[in-house]
């Protein structure tokens, strides 16, 4: 008989211990959040906007640039580029915007030819320098969310 009780109870509690978890869960998942971006979800989109470019031979670059910047404000990288060589570079983030921008510029300040491709979270600009020299990457995000206090972004490059 105490054999039978005791196996009663355990069973008692599971149930109790199972409510409790899908109780919990339910909970959890009704409550609104607020979902937060990181500059490592915007690294691996501007990745994932590169993989056609690898495919075509583009060697990508370890290092990249990334931070968080307020919906229109522009920012810029300079960055030494080679005549002879093509680069393609990724500008991605974590968040849904309205907009994204990415252009580079000469030392005159003057945009070169560029091939410009855009998706929901991503841009990617391939450029062919007419020559050696620091070239500034200029780019800028319109948030879709005014509420949202910054855009976390990631920039990335590669050549061939």
């Amino acid at each position: 008989m105490t054999w039978m009780k005791t196996r009663m109870t355990l069973s008692w509690r599971r149930l109790v211990m199972s409510l409790l978890a899908v109780t919990g869960m339910m909970m959890w998942l009704a409550v609104p959040r607020t979902v937060w971006a990181s500059v490592d979800d915007a690294h691996s989109f501007a990745m994932e906007a590169a993989v056609p470019f690898v495919e075509q031979g583009f060697i990508v670059r370890e290092d990249y640039w990334n931070g968080e910047v307020k919906s229109g404000q522009k920012l810029m990288v300079k960055h030494q580029l080679f005549k002879g060589n093509e680069y393609a570079f990724w500008l991605a983030t974590g968040v849904e915007v309205k907009s994204m921008e990415l252009k580079v510029y000469d030392d005159k300040g003057k945009a070169i030819e560029m091939d410009t491709q855009e998706g929901d979270l991503w841009v990617t600009v391939r450029v062919n320098p007419p020559r050696t020299g620091t070239y500034t990457v200029v780019f800028s995000f319109e948030s879709s969310d005014k509420s949202e206090p910054g855009v976390t972004w990631a920039l990335a490059y590669g050549y061939r």
